[in-house]
């Protein structure tokens, strides 16, 4: 849905259908939603069935946004060409204390077990597997892992878990069914944080990395894009590449541009 960052994924030699874990971090100073927001909105307007799990905002952010963009994701979900797995909502169910099934997907909050995220990953095997079954191409958004840090998760635990979902989308070149989006922070005050962020970008097709400005905030610009990409036929034998960018969100865009070529500097 934005040109922009979709032009500067393609120049980097991936394209979303090719498949694959595609990590997008930001950082306590920057919004990964801008990304997300294209990931979602691009799988939706090329008829890509989405499965959307939220853990930072909530699905009626996304919802307005998707207004603001021309999109109904609200139909889109009606008719289950989005399926959303609203994780502050599943929060709320347990922190209310109004679910006691032992197989809810925050049932780990309150009962210790060997695989907290079992259930969870379980509900996104439901979601998919019908497209699967059907030979569609798919698209895994999940938003924010390091929101399951937060509630006590082990950093082990969240990288079984996203290699589990990996395995949603196929393992092979050939097999690729679909694409899997993951949100990490990337804080170097957090040590899991990092960790969990550093450890997907090892395994990732393409990363993309959203900063903050060192100099501080700017009208005409919002921070940085690092887009980092590999070679999936040549992991092992070719340096990545990588593209620098700078980034203004504006209404109903996310305008990439070179560095030092904002419009306040022009």
């Amino acid at each position: 849905m934005f040109e922009s960052v979709k032009s500067a994924i393609g120049g980097s030699g991936i394209t979303t259908e090719d498949g694959g874990l595609i990590l997008v971090s930001e950082t306590a100073t920057t919004s990964a939603n801008g990304l997300v927001t294209h990931f979602l909105t691009s799988s939706v307007a090329n008829n890509h069935p989405v499965c959307f799990v939220t853990l930072q905002q909530t699905w009626g952010h996304y919802c307005n946004i998707g207004n603001r963009l021309g999109l109904n994701l609200r139909q889109h979900s009606d008719l289950c060409n989005v399926k959303v797995i609203d994780g502050l909502k599943l929060l709320s169910e347990v922190l209310d204390g109004t679910v006691t099934d032992i197989n809810h997907p925050f049932n780990f909050l309150f009962s210790t077990c060997e695989y907290p995220l079992r259930n969870f990953y379980n509900l996104i095997k439901k979601a998919v597997q019908p497209w699967k079954d059907d030979g569609k191409y798919f698209m895994i958004i999940i938003e924010n892992v390091n929101c399951l840090l937060n509630m006590g998760i082990h950093t082990k635990d969240v990288e079984v878990f996203i290699n589990y979902c990996r395995n949603l989308i196929g393992d092979c070149v050939n097999e690729k069914s679909g694409s899997l989006v993951v949100v990490t922070t990337a804080d170097e005050k957090d040590e899991d944080a990092s960790h969990v962020t550093k450890t997907l970008a090892h395994v990732a097709l393409i990363h993309l990395s959203s900063r903050g400005l060192r100099t501080g905030l700017s009208r005409e610009v919002h921070g940085d894009l690092k887009i980092t990409a590999f070679d999936r036929y040549s992991p092992h034998h070719c340096l990545p590449n990588i593209h620098q960018f700078q980034y203004k969100m504006e209404e109903k865009n996310m305008k990439l541009f070179a560095p030092g070529t904002s419009a306040n500097l022009l």
